[in-house]
């Protein structure tokens, strides 16, 4: 009976250092960075935000509002980023091209207007 556990023993320690070792060989996946933005007007003064691309990534916005109903311009985010320069409404994005800062204001009328947007940069690959 004794001879039948020390296999069994001997059996399960085998394959624990069979998988200790080929787990030790075993990458992990390197995941993106994703960076909220949040840039305010209130009472015409600009609060903007800012981040660091730290190459190609994907700007979106997220959501603009102002307190004023109707506002004219529709609020949107204004974005300032290596390869890209303009206004993005709500759900549009568009693609930084290299590494910098990039620079996020809100647009529209209002005294008190909100915006956010999005700044997705993808993994690393090798």
């Amino acid at each position: 009976m004794k001879t039948r556990y020390a296999v069994l023993f001997v059996a399960l320690l085998a394959v624990a250092v069979f998988a200790a070792v080929n787990s030790a060989h075993a990458q992990r996946s390197h995941l993106g960075k994703v960076t909220s933005l949040q840039a305010t007007v209130d009472d015409g003064v600009s609060h903007p935000a800012t981040a660091a691309a730290t190459g190609p990534a994907t700007l979106t916005c997220l959501n603009a509002t102002s307190e004023a109903q109707n506002s004219k311009p529709v609020p949107s985010c204004h974005l300032v980023a290596p390869g890209f320069t303009g206004n993005l409404l709500k759900g549009q994005t568009a693609n930084v091209t290299a590494a910098g800062t990039v620079t996020l204001t809100c647009n529209g009328q209002g005294p008190m207007l909100r915006c956010t947007a999005r700044l997705d940069t993808p993994p690393l690959t090798k």
